[in-house]
């Protein structure tokens, strides 16, 4: 976790999204959040900032000039670009496989609000460590939830890094790898005999 500060001033209840948007759903989910998330969010809270950042970005958006939407592309630093921030969406509708970007905004102490999909592959739990949301009405009811009660915003975001720490750490995955070794090792003792 030595590699995941977290950030003791306390960080901007604004939104973000990092993530390769050479990546086919990650294209789909950023267009579908905002077209059919964001214009409600925004009617609702208009100075609500949403920053979105990553590699590939197509030109044509890039160039959309939506209100209170800051398309940064490429950054240098993902820890530097999500360390003044505090809500991370993931408004993945396909894709498969472990998001390793919500592994580290967890372990950087960030609310992260997923939809199901996103969060597919890591065991965490709705409300606790992690928000989901699977419709434009949840994602505003989320988001509003979290800056009316900045409070238990910020506490499922240290729920989330405590959850890293318990399940993702290099100690935890290097005891259980060797485990998974010791019973190879046993197993085929076992077979020899």
């Amino acid at each position: 976790m030595n590699h995941y500060p977290l950030q003791e001033s306390g960080s901007e209840l604004s939104l973000f999204h990092l993530g390769s948007m050479d990546w086919l759903p990650n294209q789909e989910a950023i267009r579908w959040f905002l077209f059919s998330v964001w214009p409600a969010i925004h009617k609702k809270f208009p100075a609500l900032r949403l920053n979105l950042a990553g590699r590939g970005f197509p030109s044509e958006l890039l160039a959309l000039n939506l209100p209170g939407v800051n398309m940064e592309g490429k950054v240098n630093d993902a820890n530097d670009f999500m360390e003044s921030k505090q809500i991370m969406i993931v408004p993945l509708l396909s894709g498969s496989g472990m998001r390793v970007k919500i592994i580290q905004g967890l372990a950087l102490g960030k609310t992260i609000i997923s939809t199901s999909i996103g969060a597919e592959g890591i065991d965490v739990k709705d409300g606790l460590n992690i928000l989901i949301a699977d419709s434009p009405a949840a994602f505003l009811e989320k988001i509003e939830m979290c800056l009316s009660h900045p409070e238990r915003c910020l506490s499922i975001g240290l729920n989330g890094r405590k959850f890293v720490a318990e399940n993702y750490s290099n100690q935890v995955i290097g005891k259980k790898l060797c485990a998974f070794y010791e019973q190879l090792c046993f197993e085929k003792v076992a077979e020899e005999i």
